[in-house]
């Protein structure tokens, strides 16, 4: 599929902003026709041809009533406001299907396993390095007890990254 270029993409802004699109929308609305037009070279049109069938279309009035629609269906309230997450505000006027959204939402899970993971690795080197330095291996020793623990990290690290990789397998196949 052909890609618009950075003038094709610029004439699409430039008549957003004559039709009096306002910030919140012109995103989303150059996103929906740099992918209208796109199809439409995808199937064998020139650019300037996809770009006149989109833009009948994407009249004033047609481009007017999206804006009224959007702002009313998908503005949060001021109690919507007030429970909403910052990532809830941040992502209000973007598409959260792309995945950025999720990812954020998974942030702090992803964060948490990483560095249980990183300690209990840590921990299992320096248990591991006390024995080549020539200690006796016991897991009732000091060593013994810090790989135990290591383990015990490392595989609990492992079974929530399954358990998060699963969860997210079955949102995206809902």
């Amino acid at each position: 599929m052909e890609k618009l270029n950075p003038q094709q993409v610029a004439i699409l802004y430039r008549h957003l902003d004559q039709n009096g699109t306002d910030d919140a929308l012109i995103e989303e609305l150059l996103d929906h026709l740099a992918c209208e037009v796109e199809h439409f070279m995808w199937i064998g049109l020139s650019f300037e041809t996809a770009l006149e069938k989109v833009l009948l279309e994407a009249n004033a009035k047609a481009v007017r009533h999206l804006r009224e629609i959007y702002q009313i269906e998908l503005t949060m309230t001021a109690d919507q406001l007030r429970e909403a997450s910052l990532d809830d505000i941040v992502f209000e006027f973007r598409n959260k299907a792309y995945g950025a959204y999720d990812l954020r939402q998974e942030y702090r899970k992803s964060l948490r396993t990483a560095l249980v993971l990183s300690l209990g690795l840590a921990m299992m080197l320096v248990a591991l390095l006390s024995v080549f330095s020539g200690q006796k291996w016991s897991y009732m020793s000091v060593w013994g007890a810090i790989w135990t623990l290591g383990l015990v990290a490392v595989t609990y690290s492992g079974a929530t990254w399954f358990q998060q990789r699963m969860q997210h397998k079955y949102r995206m196949a809902e």
